[in-house]
C-alpha cells in the first residue's frame, strides 16, 4: 500500500477521519489542568434535567469527557484537517466509497485509484467507474475485493452527472448539508461527514454507533431513539451536549469516537449493565 494511501488512511479515521489521537503527557500540563479541573462542577450537579455531570476520574461521565478535552486541546496535534479530497467532487466520493461495513483502508484505496485514472470528474461513466470498483486491491499482501462495486458506481457516476454541480450552495453549511442528502445513496450521516470535512462546520455532528453509545452511557439519550430513523434528534441532543461542556463538537466527536472504539467491550458491558437496572 502507498505512503499515500497510509496518509489518507489516517486522515479517514479523524472520523471516520476521527485519526488516533496523540497520546498526552499529563504531568506538564497538570498545573493548567488542576486549574481547569476545578472550574468543572462539583458530581451532584446536573448537566440537564437528570444528567448529573458525575466524577472526571469515572469512565464515560460528562465530567470525564469535558477532562479529556481539556487535556488533549492542550496539543497542537489535536488541530485537525478534515478534508479527504481536493475538491468537493472528491471529497463527495471519497465518502460514498465509505461507510457501514466497508473497511476503511479498502475505500480509501479505491478513491486514490478513481482519482489517478482521472474518473472523478463531471460527466464520468458507470461503466468506467464500475470496472476501476471491480477490480482487485492489494492490503497486506491480499487481493481482496471492494464491496458493491455497482451500487456504489452507480451512486458516484450518478452524482458526478447531476446537472446542479456548478451551484452547489456552499454558503450556508446546513443549507449545504440538504442538498447532500438530495444525492443518492447519502443518508444524514454520510452528509453531515462531507459538511463537517469541506465546510469546518461545528453546525453539524457525525452519530455513529460509537458516539450512540457513548450519550447512552450518559443517559442523554434513551434506547428508543434509532441513529438511522432519529439522526437529526440525536445530532440535537450531542451539539446541545458540546454547548453545555463549552467544546468543539468535530474535536469532542473525534476524541469520543475513539475512546468508544478502543474500549468498545467495556462500553457495550456498562450499557447492558444499565439496562438490566432499569
Amino acid at each position: 500500500m502507498s505512503q499515500k494511501i497510509i496518509n489518507m488512511q489516517l486522515n479517514l479515521k479523524l472520523q471516520s477521519n476521527r485519526s488516533q489521537l496523540p497520546i498526552i503527557d499529563e504531568t506538564v500540563m497538570w498545573p493548567y489542568l488542576a486549574k481547569e479541573l476545578e472550574c468543572i462542577p462539583t458530581p451532584q450537579i446536573e448537566l440537564f434535567s437528570g444528567i448529573k455531570w458525575g466524577y472526571y476520574s469515572q469512565l464515560f461521565t460528562p465530567a470525564y469527557w469535558k477532562a479529556q478535552y481539556l487535556m488533549h486541546n492542550q496539543d497542537n496535534n489535536f488541530s485537525i484537517n478534515y478534508r479527504l479530497g481536493e475538491n468537493i467532487l472528491e471529497e463527495v466520493v471519497a465518502c460514498l466509497l465509505g461507510g457501514f461495513g466497508l473497511k476503511s483502508e479498502i475505500g480509501l484505496a479505491a478513491f486514490d485509484r478513481l482519482k489517478k485514472r482521472g474518473q472523478i470528474k463531471k460527466g464520468a461513466s458507470f461503466d468506467t467507474i464500475c470496472q476501476s470498483l471491480k477490480e482487485p486491491f492489494s492490503n497486506k499482501q491480499k487481493k481482496v475485493h471492494y464491496r458493491f462495486p455497482n451500487q456504489k458506481a452507480k451512486f458516484i457516476s450518478e452524482f458526478l452527472n447531476r446537472d446542479d454541480l456548478n451551484s452547489i450552495p456552499y454558503y450556508c453549511d446546513l443549507t449545504f448539508r440538504e442538498w447532500l442528502i438530495s444525492v443518492n445513496g447519502i443518508g444524514p450521516k454520510t452528509a453531515s461527514w462531507i459538511t463537517r470535512n469541506f465546510l469546518n462546520s461545528e453546525n453539524v455532528a457525525i452519530i455513529d454507533v460509537h458516539i450512540h453509545r457513548a450519550c447512552k452511557l450518559m443517559g442523554l439519550i434513551s434506547n428508543h431513539l434509532d441513529i438511522q430513523k432519529d439522526y437529526f434528534i440525536l445530532e440535537k441532543i450531542f451539539l446541545d451536549f458540546c454547548k453545555k461542556l463549552e467544546v468543539q463538537p468535530s474535536k469532542m466527536d473525534a476524541l469520543m469516537w475513539l475512546q468508544m472504539k478502543e474500549s468498545n467491550k467495556v462500553a457495550l458491558k456498562a450499557i447492558n449493565n444499565n439496562r438490566k437496572k432499569q
